[in-house]
C-alpha cells in the first residue's frame, strides 16, 4: 500500500458547502481527479506539483501519510473534522485510505468529498470514514455525461454516511434534477447553484422542477464560504 501521496494544500477554514455547511474544518485537499467538470473552482489541484503549502509552510510531494497526520494534530480537539477534498481523493486509493485511517486512530471525524465515479476505491475508505459528501454530476451543468450507473452504485455502497449535491447553473435540464433526486433519495440532497451562474434564475429554474414534491429530503444552500469570502 502506498505510504505516500501528492497534495495541492492543507489549511484550516470553514466548510461552505452542503448539510455541515459553516463547521471549522481541517482542509487536505489532494492533487489529481479523474474528471473535468465545467464549472471546477479547484482545477489547479487536478495537476501534480513539486511541493505544497501547509500553514505557512512548505513541504515536498509525495508526502507520507504519517507526516501529514502529525501537521493535522495540532488541531485536535479544535475543529470538527477533517475533509478529504481535492481533486478527487480517491484517485490517490492507497494513501487516503492509509491518511484516514491514521486521522481516525488520532481522533479526528474523517470527511470525504467525492465525485461519486471510483466504486471499489470508495469500499477500501469506507470503514474510515464519517461522512461522505457525494456530488452527482448532471451532464448539462458538468458536462460530464455517462455517469448514472456510477452514481448510482457509489451512493447505494455509501448510503448511511452519505449526503448528495447537485451543482445547479442557468443551463441543468430540470429532468436532470428528478432523476438525481429520485437516484439518492434515502439520503439528503442538497442543491447548490453554481457561483458563476444567476442565483435567481437557479432558484426559478429549481423550483420550475417540482423536485420538492419528490417527498425526498432536498434543500437549497449556496456555497457560503463565497459570500463571506474564505477559502
Amino acid at each position: 500500500m502506498s505510504k505516500t501521496g501528492f497534495l495541492d494544500e492543507i489549511f484550516v477554514s470553514y466548510q461552505g458547502e452542503g448539510v455541515f455547511a459553516g463547521v471549522r474544518q481541517v482542509f487536505i485537499r489532494f492533487s489529481l481527479c479523474n474528471l473535468k467538470c465545467s464549472y471546477c473552482d479547484t482545477a489547479a489541484a487536478g495537476e501534480i506539483k513539486g511541493s505544497f503549502k501547509a500553514f505557512g509552510e512548505n513541504f515536498s510531494n509525495p508526502v507520507k501519510a504519517l507526516e501529514v497526520i502529525k501537521i493535522v494534530k495540532r488541531f485536535k480537539g479544535l475543529v470538527h473534522s477533517v475533509s478529504l477534498t481535492g481533486g478527487e481523493p480517491l484517485v490517490q486509493r492507497e494513501f487516503a485510505v492509509l491518511l484516514a485511517a491514521g486521522l481516525k486512530r488520532a481522533g479526528f471525524k474523517v470527511y470525504l468529498e467525492t465525485n461519486g465515479t471510483l466504486l471499489q476505491n470508495l469500499k477500501s475508505i469506507l470503514p474510515y470514514t464519517d461522512v461522505v459528501a457525494m456530488d452527482i454530476k448532471l451532464p448539462s451543468s458538468s458536462g460530464q455525461k455517462g455517469l448514472w450507473e456510477k452514481h448510482s452504485k457509489f451512493i447505494k455502497a455509501a448510503e448511511k454516511k452519505a449526503f448528495v449535491k447537485l451543482v445547479i447553473s442557468e443551463d441543468t435540464k430540470p429532468a436532470e434534477i428528478i432523476r438525481a433526486v429520485k437516484m439518492a433519495k434515502r439520503a439528503i440532497v442538497i442543491l447548490q447553484p453554481e457561483y458563476k451562474s444567476s442565483i435567481k434564475k437557479v432558484v426559478k429554474l429549481i423550483n420550475s422542477s417540482r423536485v420538492f414534491e419528490l417527498g425526498a429530503d432536498v434543500r437549497l444552500i449556496p456555497q457560503i464560504h463565497r459570500f463571506i469570502g474564505i477559502k
